[in-house]
């Protein structure tokens, strides 16, 4: 769990996928599920207690799981509505093997519906 501290601190990630030995994945821990974890000691603990729980607490005892999963050549609407049906906010991307190849987000997906939206309203600028 401390690393997932460092993770979601330090980077921009707002999910962090487990993947198994065979590097499939088995889980996904968000932003949310973790300080949901720790948020009920950080107020009433020490510092050095909340280290302790932190090192003690293992990712699996946290991660949503089973997982669910798409194929790179799964389409945008496919993809967001698996999104709106599972009440998630990411789908891990796997191959053939389903080992984990990427994640795409519901922010992912908002970019480029509004990418393709502002290239349709330059074309059809253009076009005048």
């Amino acid at each position: 769990m401390a690393s997932l501290r460092t993770l979601f601190t330090e980077t921009k990630f707002q999910h962090v996928p487990v993947i198994n030995s065979m590097q499939q994945p088995i889980g996904i821990v968000s932003v949310k599920d973790y300080f949901k974890a720790v948020s009920s000691i950080v107020d009433t603990a020490s510092e050095s207690t909340t280290e302790l729980f932190m090192q003690k607490r293992k990712v699996g005892q946290i991660m949503s799981s089973p997982v669910i999963s798409v194929s790179q050549d799964t389409g945008i609407l496919q993809a967001a509505t698996m999104l709106v049906q599972h009440n998630i906010s990411c789908l891990l991307v796997v191959d053939a093997q389903q080992h984990l190849i990427g994640i795409v987000s519901w922010k992912d997906i908002m970019r480029r519906i509004v990418q393709a939206q502002q290239k349709k309203q330059q074309a059809s600028l253009q076009k005048k």
